[in-house]
């Protein structure tokens, strides 16, 4: 359902090889959940929502996917649908596989597998914590989580080193299916509280215990 990042360099070699070019607009979708599962995906560039509708309508934010991961495994085992809807943040480019395509370049190099598998079990334990979150936080705790979560690990590549997040109000509404006004309401109050410091396209947390620590209080009421 959600995406992993394979470690190593083969898998843009590999998916060089094997896919094919996919690009999608900011808010365009992938596919929807109830679509069939046939193919598999490499993000190269950009950010995927992953996300489910409940019976009143109401958008659930389960994942966000970045650059560097595989998104739609489920197309591994035939006669699977899409188990959640998956939609562009941004700009997003993307090549995209058959499965039995890249189960051959894992049964060429069995190390891969064990690679997959663990990343596998990573994704799993992620998104049970974030559908854990979403159910019993509100608008403050899951910004905080979302802002906690992606700044975890310093990555020059993804620009969060030093604690700093180089996304705007309205990156973070696409991602967790929020209003931008309310976004901006709670980053006001965070700010406020003096837990992060907002700049123009970006911000940066200042105290990262003060953030887990509330996320905490909601997820213990």
């Amino acid at each position: 359902m959600n995406g992993h990042a394979v470690q190593g360099d083969w898998q843009r070699e590999t998916w060089e090889r094997i896919g094919s070019p996919l690009s999608l607009q900011p808010g365009q979708m992938l596919y929807f959940r109830g679509d069939p599962a046939d193919r598999v995906f490499y993000i190269l560039k950009g950010r995927l929502r992953v996300f489910q509708l409940t019976r009143s309508g109401r958008e659930v934010t389960l994942d966000v996917v970045e650059a560097g991961h595989i998104i739609g495994e489920s197309a591994f085992v035939p006669g699977r649908d899409r188990p959640a809807s998956i939609q562009a943040v941004n700009e997003v480019r993307l090549l995209s596989a058959l499965p039995q395509a890249l189960w051959r370049e894992i049964e060429a190099q069995p190390e891969l597998a064990v690679r997959f598998l663990r990343q596998c079990s990573d994704t799993m334990d992620r998104l049970a914590q974030r559908f854990y979150e979403q159910c019993l936080l509100d608008r403050y705790g899951k910004v905080a989580s979302f802002i906690l979560d992606l700044t975890a690990t310093d990555s020059p590549e993804k620009g969060t080193v030093g604690g700093n997040l180089p996304y705007t109000h309205g990156d973070i509404a696409d991602s967790l299916g929020l209003n931008r006004t309310t976004v901006t309401g709670v980053l006001r109050r965070f700010e406020n509280e003096g837990w992060i410091e907002n700049g123009y396209g970006k911000l940066r947390v200042k105290d990262r215990r003060a953030l887990s620590n509330f996320v905490r209080a909601q997820l213990e009421q």
